[in-house]
């Protein structure tokens, strides 16, 4: 049941770009789909040029009845294509107003359609603010992973939202850091450990940082629909990055169940 959220606090540090970057990486085990939880509406149906429905919406619709029903994701998914890798999305309308009605719907008291043992769901959550429909959300999720760039006002956000964060669920919370910024990961690390440990008596080790991600603009322009992934994108700097970070988010995540075995197909083959 691997659910991981991928949230903001300030700023637009790419959080459906990451999103989108991780499933495409993802470990054999995972079977990842993305789906589009932003408050604020969805990108990627623009950005890729892909059909309205289905959509959370319609994801929505089927987690009312979704318990024992099997890969729903099956059919309210659509086929994203980079080169030879195709992750399966969710997409939300823009606007918003309809994925704030849906949400409810994902994440209330019985839901278990995000939470599937059978995928790894990676909700783009957007901007996380007080009050926002995710937070039930990131309740669920075996790993939080909050974007933020190394500079004093972003962190600053991250370091006012840990208690909030922190009291959101028993996952993981990790500081992912973009591109650029003033301090390095290990100058976060402390400032963060030191907030949790001093001022919200906590445990120091209840957040990791890591990062930053590499400034390439290339992939992220191939992830955001700009440019037609050549031979070589898992190449570029930031997929690779994306590739190293599975190896500190996978012992967090629950692994994926088997799939069962269809006993007409055994028989035929």
């Amino acid at each position: 049941m691997p659910l991981l959220a991928v949230t903001y606090v300030k700023g637009r540090p790419g959080a459906t770009t990451t999103a989108l970057g991780l499933a495409a990486v993802a470990p054999q085990w995972a079977r990842p789909v993305v789906v589009e939880c932003d408050p604020a509406g969805g990108d990627l149906m623009r950005r890729h040029r892909l059909t309205p429905v289905p959509s959370v919406v319609d994801l929505a619709a089927a987690a009312r009845g979704a318990v024992g029903a099997g890969d729903v994701f099956a059919d309210l998914s659509q086929p994203l294509a980079l080169a030879e890798v195709t992750v399966p999305v969710v997409v939300a309308p823009a606007g918003g107003a309809q994925t704030r009605a849906a949400l409810p719907e994902l994440t209330g008291s019985g839901r278990t359609v995000l939470t599937a043992p059978d995928r790894l769901v990676v909700a783009d959550c957007g901007r996380l603010g007080p009050g926002s429909p995710v937070w039930p959300l990131l309740r669920r999720a075996d790993v939080v992973l909050v974007l933020a760039r190394a500079n004093a006002d972003e962190v600053a956000h991250v370091r006012e939202n840990l208690g909030d964060l922190v009291d959101a669920g028993a996952g993981q919370l990790v500081v992912l850091l973009g591109a650029g910024g003033a301090y390095s990961a290990v100058d976060v690390a402390d400032v963060l450990a030191t907030h949790i440990g001093q001022e919200l008596a906590r445990d120091p080790q209840a957040v990791g940082v890591l990062g930053p991600l590499p400034d390439d603009r290339r992939a992220a322009a191939v992830l955001g629909g700009e440019l037609v992934a050549g031979r070589r994108w898992r190449r570029l700097p930031l997929m690779a990055a994306y590739t190293r970070l599975w190896a500190d988010l996978a012992p967090h995540l629950p692994t994926v169940a088997p799939q069962p075995i269809d006993a007409s197909t055994e028989a035929a083959s």
